[in-house]
């Protein structure tokens, strides 16, 4: 890049986007996992992606391009001819994104949709710094009847998604998108409180997210879905480190076990999360079935066989339905 396209190089990043050679080891990783399971999709969405963010930064248009054209140059030179046929058809999707991927992304929130006002209400306390004010807008809801699956799919998810949107085209700086992050974690915790106990005999479902992955919002609400379907729940949290699983079941009888993988970067950090657990299951006599969820699992969707799970889901009424078919039991 530094010879054929200097003047992108000589540009930078914004400061939240560290340098074009971090970016670059980034979009190499990103590119390696498309390329582990072979599904172009993957390195396609994290080009759509950064195309929005650098687009609305003010980032030379041309700087992606010509990224992915020296990524192309030198992974053409350092592999083996009998990689490069598949280097490109990954490559030829990222370009592709870059070309038909929209930089302009619409508002999630509808007025007229389910619980609409509510929703963009609650975002507007956000956005305010009125975070108690946002917290007692649901409490207020479930007082008049609303559920707690309602507020989950028509305020929480479509709330956190729209800050996710307005930080990616820059209407919002990333501190307001942590700060409603933190309203929505206690959110949570206090839904958390009116979640009815599983009845005795209830099927239990460990759920954790993988190594590396930080983001437990998907999980925690995948936890609470499976509470409030009847299933008990060990939740483990975010960021489980592999190694520790067989102490687990070594320990604790579970019927299902259920992990998230938020971002691509957490593919093959899942692969060998799952080979463990299938050792350990192994080894303790166990054979729990286990469930995928995230983002990338709704870009892919047999992803979740090629990782080694035995279903997978991209939104919590879909992680119930799946825990419902492989472990029975729930109300």
């Amino acid at each position: 890049m530094r010879a054929k396209h200097p003047e992108a190089v000589a540009q930078g990043l914004p400061r939240a986007f560290a340098s074009p050679l971090e970016d670059t080891e980034v979009r190499l990783l990103q590119l390696a996992e498309s390329i582990g399971v072979d599904r172009p999709a993957l390195i396609a969405h994290s080009m759509g992606w950064y195309k929005a963010a650098f687009h609305h930064r003010d980032v030379d248009p041309s700087y992606l391009t010509a990224n992915l054209d020296a990524i192309d140059t030198a992974l053409h030179a350092e592999l083996p001819p009998a990689c490069h046929e598949l280097v490109g058809v990954h490559l030829a999707a990222a370009r592709r994104a870059l070309a038909t991927a929209p930089a302009e992304l619409p508002t999630l929130l509808d007025r007229s949709a389910p619980h609409g006002e509510l929703a963009l209400r609650f975002l507007l306390a956000i956005l305010e710094g009125r975070g108690d004010d946002a917290v007692d807008l649901l409490r207020a809801a479930m007082d008049a009847g609303v559920g707690i699956a309602d507020l989950h799919d028509h305020v929480l998810t479509l709330a956190q998604r729209e800050a996710g949107r307005m930080w990616l085209m820059g209407e919002i700086p990333i501190a307001d998108e942590h700060y409603g992050s933190g309203v929505v974690d206690r959110s949570l915790w206090m839904l958390q409180d009116r979640v009815p106990r599983p009845p005795p005999g209830a099927k239990t479902v460990l759920t954790m997210g993988v190594g590396g992955n930080l983001h437990d919002f998907g999980l925690r609400l995948v936890a609470q879905r499976l509470q409030l379907a009847g299933f008990a729940v060990h939740h483990l949290g975010a960021n489980m480190p592999a190694n520790d699983i067989e102490w687990m079941l070594q320990d604790r009888h579970v019927d299902l076990i259920a992990i998230s993988a938020t971002l691509v970067l957490h593919i093959g950090t899942l692969q060998g999360l799952i080979a463990n657990v299938r050792l350990a299951q192994e080894k303790w006599g166990q054979r729990a079935p286990i469930l995928v969820g995230g983002e990338p699992f709704r870009i892919v969707p047999d992803l979740a066989a090629l990782v080694g799970a035995d279903a997978g889901a991209f939104d919590a009424a879909g992680a119930v339905a799946a825990a419902r078919r492989l472990v029975g039991g729930g109300r």
